[in-house]
């Protein structure tokens, strides 16, 4: 295991720490979206989803081109694909009831509900 630093566990997995990025990173998954384009498939303000794709963009999970209004964003497929087939391998092996507990159609009402709750995390 190469060695790590704490800080950068941090940043990476804080960006991942945020039922909002999380939703942003599903719908990105259907394709590359607008910040309009994510907002309408979230429901959610356009400065809150700006807010949330900058902090991913900034720690590479979600890349973008062009600008303005037509500024499209798409996942980093280089590190989203992998960390999706890790968590795929964790819940076979260590949770395989997980992924009988909701259907598709409810997963996706269930992230958009999610997306809207305000989460705060506590730091020491």
């Amino acid at each position: 295991m190469e060695d790590f630093s704490n800080e950068a566990y941090y940043l990476f997995f804080s960006a991942l720490a945020n039922r909002m990025r999380l939703a942003i990173i599903h719908a990105l998954q259907e394709g590359p979206k607008t910040i309009s384009g994510v907002s309408d498939a979230l429901g959610q303000e356009e400065t809150m989803v700006s807010h949330n794709l900058g902090l991913l963009e900034h720690r590479a999970l979600v890349r973008s081109e062009g600008s303005g209004k037509d500024k499209l964003f798409t996942l980093n497929r280089e590190i989203v694909e992998p960390l999706s087939e890790l968590l795929a391998f964790h819940t076979n092996k260590y949770c395989p009831e997980l992924k009988y507990c909701i259907s598709p159609e409810k997963l996706k009402a269930f992230m958009k509900k999610e997306a809207a709750k305000e989460t705060f995390i506590e730091h020491e």
